[in-house]
């Protein structure tokens, strides 16, 4: 093969590569709960802030390791939303387990909700998507 010809088709296997695996790399609200569980409570910091804290488990070994961004609502009193914010988790879950967070809301409310919002693989393991 020439190099010519190898440079010619150098674009379409990037292409081809990168479209296969930003599918598969992709965690979404519908499929979260297929890969991450969470588990958080709330109530003031050392300084009586509101804030909202657990962890966030990947739920089968050998997936890898997963950037999250956590959907944090607020609600009232009678459980609907006033405000959301979408958090970072300052470490990647990891395939060993599990990832704290601690997150202060910008808006206090009567309780809060947290959700996967979405989150990207950066290691894979064995398993399949």
């Amino acid at each position: 093969m020439t190099r010519r010809t190898l440079l010619g088709l150098l674009p379409g296997l990037i292409l081809a590569g990168w479209a296969g695996r930003a599918h598969a790399q992709s965690i979404t609200p519908e499929n979260a709960p297929k890969y991450l569980r969470l588990e958080y409570q709330s109530g003031p910091d050392r300084k009586g802030r509101p804030s909202v804290w657990g962890y966030v488990y990947l739920n089968s070994s050998g997936l890898g390791s997963a950037r999250v961004r956590l959907l944090v609502e607020t609600l009232n009193a009678a459980g609907q939303p006033i405000a959301s914010q979408i958090d970072y988790l300052d470490t990647e879950v990891a395939f060993s387990g599990r990832t704290y967070f601690e997150v202060r809301p910008k808006t206090p409310g009567a309780s809060y909700r947290v959700s996967i919002h979405s989150g990207d693989w950066t290691k894979t393991g064995g398993g399949s998507f």
